[in-house]
């Protein structure tokens, strides 16, 4: 079967391997689509580790010596079934954390079914539409409070979604404008470019004089940071969403922000206790969501590829080429 392998920093190709067996406790899942994580997925193509020594790649991957399998995000067919697994069968439509390649293995606990009124192309984004709904619940907001994103990739765009179906007030905030239209197409309250001339002031007056209730930080760079302590409100939480990889530009319990007294969080990941919300739960929430048209996600996906197409998709994003949001990816 063919795979997308990184082989180096900017090396993209493909390779040949075995299809792999199918574990008595999961299942193997024939590719239809992937999604493309631009984020993520381009620090690992341009192999940017996460850490200060140089050690970690990404998560809990050290840089290895051979080549990396890049992506977390697949809808396909199960087209074999485990001894030990009792509720699929073959031929079952189904979300996976696969990487990008032709069959992935993938433990039947993390595996989900999809409703008919989800599309390949719309599951295909449940790992990426859960980073912004868990964004949004570590920042704990109220009914009736206001959100502002700042940084309008695929992460931020999430975010929008869910803030519109949850009903909560919301600034989208970006350099780009073709993904400022995109949030607007997404049911955004406000879009706001940050260079804008009196731009500060324009979110806190959208928001009744008081600032955020929460900022969303999705940007990944310092000065959206900083964008996002200037417009949250007093006592308000700002969550950093994004990775962060370079040192802080800027004193963040200096002058003027530490008589904001804002609340900063860091969100990556599902705490390890938590049992209603944690990832099957939020990502059954987001299929009902998607099915009853109550998500509106549509609007992100602007592209779809080949599966050959790969390795200059990453060059383009690479290259900085800001209107590829949701990039779907088609096996067959």
């Amino acid at each position: 079967m063919k795979r997308l392998v990184i082989t180096g920093p900017r090396q993209a190709s493909f390779d040949d391997v075995d299809i792999p067996m199918c574990p008595p406790d999961g299942l193997l899942v024939r590719a239809n689509v992937t999604a493309v994580s631009t984020g993520t997925e381009i620090r690992v193509y341009r192999y940017i580790p996460v850490d200060e020594d140089g050690e970690w790649l990404h998560g809990g991957v050290r840089f290895p010596d051979g080549p990396i399998e890049n992506g977390y995000s697949m809808v396909g067919e199960v087209v074999e079934v485990g001894s030990d697994v009792d509720d699929y069968q073959v031929g079952d439509r189904v979300f996976c954390a696969g990487t990008h390649k032709e069959y992935a293995v993938s433990p039947a606990r993390d595996t989900l079914k999809l409703p008919d009124e989800v599309s390949d192309e719309q599951g295909v984004f449940l790992n990426i539409l859960g980073v912004g709904q868990l964004g949004l619940r570590h920042g704990e907001p109220n009914p009736g409070e206001n959100v502002a994103i700042v940084g309008l990739g695929v992460i931020g765009l999430s975010a929008i979604a869910f803030c519109s179906a949850f009903g909560f007030r919301t600034v989208g905030i970006d350099y780009s404008e073709s993904r400022r239209q995109v949030a607007r197409d997404m049911c955004a309250d406000l879009v706001l470019d940050p260079t804008d001339e009196g731009f500060t002031q324009q979110v806190i007056d959208f928001f009744d004089g008081r600032g955020a209730d929460l900022v969303l930080e999705t940007a990944s760079v310092w000065p959206a940071i900083q964008t996002s302590l200037e417009i949250v409100r007093q006592d308000g939480n700002v969550v950093v969403v994004a990775r962060h990889t370079d040192s802080p530009t800027f004193n963040l319990v200096g002058h003027p922000y530490m008589t904001t007294r804002y609340t900063l969080r860091a969100s990556l990941g599902y705490r390890p206790n938590e049992l209603r919300w944690n990832r099957m739960n939020s990502m059954k929430l987001t299929t009902r969501l998607i099915a009853n048209g109550s998500l509106p996600v549509d609007p992100m996906i602007t592209h779809e590829f080949g599966w050959a197409d790969l390795p200059d998709v990453y060059a383009r994003l690479d290259q900085g080429d800001t209107d590829i949001l949701g990039a779907v990816i088609r096996w067959r």
